[in-house]
């Protein structure tokens, strides 16, 4: 059974740029557009990692978060917060956490994103 992540982000274009590289790297790739979607994917796939932009409209990413880790059937998914707003050498700098929650910067890299993810899903309990 392959490996399920869930990315959720307004951006189309992000969400097919994303969902390309995972699904080349032999990922299930599950995508959304807003707060709602992903939550219901989330609770309903039950995916093993989930992609999460910081800044989407009416609800952010940050508010999402909160949503899906009082969920018991969804807190313990791993999110990692996708950002444009902090550069990929800032999140480096501080080792991919900011405020103690993991983040990718969309200016990361496609092979360095991909080591992240793959770091990330094999490391328990984050």
């Amino acid at each position: 059974m392959a490996t399920k992540i869930l990315i959720v982000d307004d951006d189309a274009k992000m969400l097919k740029l994303y969902s390309a590289i995972l699904v080349k790297e032999g990922y299930e790739v599950l995508t959304a557009s807003d707060r709602k979607e992903g939550y219901d994917l989330a609770v309903s796939a039950k995916p093993n990692l989930i992609l999460l932009d910081v800044m989407m409209p009416s609800v952010d990413g940050v508010q999402a978060f909160e949503y899906l880790s009082e969920n018991p059937s969804t807190k313990s998914i791993p999110v990692v917060f996708l950002t444009s707003l902090v550069k990929e050498e800032e999140v480096e700098a501080k080792a991919g956490e900011i405020g103690g929650r993991e983040y990718i910067s969309k200016s990361t890299p496609k092979e360095k994103f991909i080591a992240r993810i793959k770091d990330i899903l094999r490391t328990p309990s984050r």
